[in-house]
């Protein structure tokens, strides 16, 4: 009886490929799973074309050898024998999908893939069959579109930073806030309501302007006044210090008793 687990490609003649690593989010994407990232590696789960945990596992009746389904389609595009080498002609109605396998792996441990930008990767682990929720979902390490469809991707985990700092679509204060501006835009629109609001930002700014001035001219009034108490004050004691010097200087000098 035929085994249900795949065999490798024999003769060095056999056109092989290798298998795409990247993502492992997407179910289209072409190759197996890479190794690493199966906590136990299932045994008998390799496609014999790209040589990589079976991803999508599709099997050849009556041979039943059992490959990648993107690494089967892409073998039959230039030929029509099975890719194990035994001459097994392929019919396209022959071909289905390895319900045995596939369930094999869909319970197997793995570990995701994720990387963070600039070292350290994603913790999660769980069954293959969950990988691509999570990915999609809760992986801070898969990149997704912004939350505000302002067509940046980015890493999920970033998300936030992104929307303070960076996002065209998050509503900003304009400059001129501090001046009582209170306008709140998107960056995209900012300069719109800049070029549209040049005569009010002038008259708030002629605002301040006088506003200014009239605070400078309180607080000259406020200096004057101070100025003045205190140098007629400093005047007064220096008259009244005169005055005493002339009463010690001229006084009459007493004659003792006899």
């Amino acid at each position: 009886m035929a085994s249900r687990f795949p065999r490798q490609v024999q003769g060095d003649g056999a056109p092989r490929t290798q298998g795409v690593r990247v993502g492992y989010d997407d179910g289209e994407e072409e190759g197996g799973y890479d190794e690493e990232m199966f906590v136990n590696v299932p045994e008998g789960c390799k496609c014999g074309i790209c040589h990589l945990i079976l991803r999508d596992p599709t099997m050849i009746d009556p041979c039943q050898d059992t490959f990648c389904g993107s690494c089967l389609r892409r073998w039959l595009r230039t030929s029509n024998k099975c890719p194990s080498g035994d001459n097994v002609t392929v019919e396209q109605d022959k071909v289905r999908p390895n319900l045995f396998v596939a369930k094999l792996l869909a319970n197997t441990k793995v570990k995701c893939p994720k990387k963070r930008e600039g070292g350290g990767r994603c913790r999660w682990q769980g069954d293959l069959s969950e990988l691509k929720t999570h990915q999609r979902h809760t992986c801070l390490f898969s990149d997704t579109a912004c939350e505000q469809e302002c067509g940046a991707i980015l890493q999920r985990g970033l998300m936030q930073l992104h929307i303070n700092d960076v996002c065209t679509r998050t509503p900003r204060p304009c400059p001129f806030q501090p001046l009582a501006c209170g306008e709140m835009l998107p960056q995209r629109e900012m300069a719109r309501h800049m070029d549209s609001s040049v005569r009010e930002h002038v008259d708030l700014l002629m605002m301040i302007v006088v506003q200014q001035q009239q605070q400078i001219a309180r607080l000259q009034r406020t200096l004057n006044q101070r100025t003045g108490y205190h140098f007629k004050h400093r005047k007064s004691e220096e008259v009244e210090t005169s005055d005493f010097n002339t009463t010690v200087r001229y006084r009459p000098l007493q004659q003792e008793p006899p």
